[in-house]
Order: C-alpha cells, then sequence, then structure tokens
C-alpha cells in the first residue's frame, strides 16, 4: 500500500483532487493554476473567516481588509473576525502558487439601488418671465438684466423682465444702482501701498533737503527723490487702478 502511495505521487501528470471551502460560503472554483475563487452574496455584519484545504485550518494573519493581499495562516485560537459594513456581492480570492497562501476580499457591487434622476429644463416660449429673487434683492431695488438692459424694481419679492431675444431666455440680474459710486467702508476698501520717496519725484528742488548729498550709487539706500507733490500728480492714475485708499510710508520729513 505504501509503495503504491508513493509511485502514485511520483507519476506526472497526476494530482489529488481537493477543494477550498469556508463555512457559509460556496466552494471556491480552480480558476487556472494554483487561483481559487468564491462569488458569495453577504449581508453587513460581523462573521468569523476560517478557510479549510484538505483538512487543514487556515485564517488570515493580519487585521481582515478589503482590496488588500492577506497572507494566510494555520488556524490558531478565536477565528478572526471579518466586519462587513454594507450588504454586497464580494468576492474571495486564494493563491497558493507562491507556496504560502494568499487571500484577497473584493466587493462585487452594492446592493444599495441608486435611482437616477432627469430633470428637462423648462424651455423658454418667448414670454416675459416672473422670478423670485426676494432672497438676492431687497423690496423696492431696481434690478437690470445684463443681456437686455432692461430694468424691474423688486415688488412683493418678485420681478418680470422680458429676455433678451438672443439669450434663450436666460437672464442675469444686478442691482441697477451699481453705476453710482458707492459710499466708501473701509471693510472692502482697496489699498495702495506707497513708498513715497520711490514714487514719483514732484519737486526736485527738494531732493537735497536736510543735507543730503548725492551717494554716486543712484541713492539705493537714502533717498529716491520721491515726495508728496509726487504723490499727489498721481492720483487721478491710482484712481482708475480702483484704489480708494492710499497707505504711505511715514512722512517724517
Amino acid at each position: 500500500m505504501k509503495l503504491a502511495a508513493v509511485a502514485l505521487a511520483l507519476m506526472p501528470g497526476i494530482a489529488i483532487a481537493s477543494s477550498w471551502t469556508s463555512q457559509g460560503l460556496p466552494t471556491f472554483e480552480a480558476e487556472g493554476t494554483g487561483k481559487f475563487v468564491s462569488h458569495a452574496a453577504l449581508t453587513k455584519g460581523t462573521r468569523p473567516l476560517t478557510l479549510n484545504f484538505d483538512q487543514q485550518c487556515w485564517q488570515p494573519a493580519d487585521a481582515i481588509k478589503l482590496n488588500q493581499m492577506l497572507s494566510l495562516k494555520p488556524c490558531e485560537g478565536t477565528p478572526p473576525q471579518w466586519r462587513l459594513f454594507k450588504d454586497g456581492d464580494y468576492i474571495l480570492e486564494i493563491d497558493t502558487r507562491s507556496g504560502t497562501p494568499t487571500l484577497m476580499l473584493l466587493v462585487k457591487s452594492a446592493k444599495d439601488t441608486v435611482t437616477t434622476q432627469i430633470r428637462q429644463c423648462p424651455k423658454w416660449d418667448g414670454s416675459p418671465l416672473t422670478l423670485d429673487v426676494s432672497q438676492t434683492f431687497p423690496e423696492g431695488a431696481v434690478v437690470r438684466d445684463f443681456y437686455s438692459q432692461q430694468t424691474a424694481t423688486v415688488k412683493n419679492g418678485s420681478i418680470t423682465l422680458q429676455p433678451a431675444a438672443t439669450s434663450n431666455g436666460l437672464l442675469l440680474l444686478e442691482r441697477a444702482e451699481t453705476d453710482a459710486p458707492a459710499a466708501f467702508d473701509w471693510h472692502n476698501a482697496t489699498v495702495y501701498f506707497v513708498l513715497t520717496d520711490r514714487f514719483v519725484n514732484g519737486d526736485p528742488s527738494n531732493d537735497h533737503s536736510y543735507g543730503r548729498r548725492n551717494d554716486g550709487m543712484q541713492e539705493i539706500g537714502t533717498f529716491h527723490g520721491g515726495d508728496l507733490r509726487g504723490l499727489a500728480s498721481k492720483l487721478d492714475y491710482l484712481q482708475q487702478l480702483g484704489v480708494n485708499a492710499l497707505w504711505i510710508s511715514a512722512p517724517f520729513e
């Protein structure tokens, strides 16, 4: 009997069939050489995870995680717990080609039903549009459509405007009072910082005040000649930039 068993083991092309199993899961099917796969519809919860092959029990050697190769080791102690966070179709893949079996856990699809909602934008029929603008513009405000340049006054939280013929019914609204200058407020000021002596030299006659002399290096480290008169000459330019507040260097002299 022993000689027959040895001869059977040494004969090429002959193998003893055996399958991987796990309690509560479908039997693993061979997929190629050394790979075995089981598909199972599982519900959310916690379950022990052990596997059996040829009367040998195996369990993951580390914490059980999805989409991560898990080394298997012979069973010992309390079986590890597999925590499933949602219902789904799960795939268990065992790979024995490296000699030490490994396990990969994958989720194929969730059972949660996703409902796709299709919304159709209303088609403009060419008529004036009445809109509720109470959340955007205050009562009594004058509102202008950018495309048609028409205006309307907010009444009872609504306005009625005829969209421009080329806008396909689109209204782009803005406050009509925006053309008037707003009252100055430090909270929204546009501040321009000026190093006065390096900005504009409006009065060259004061370049050598207080005993200053040229240092032969373009006065880079001392004084460049800029003064308050030069700054005042550029106020229109600064206003065109949108500046409405100036922060100047300390005018000690």
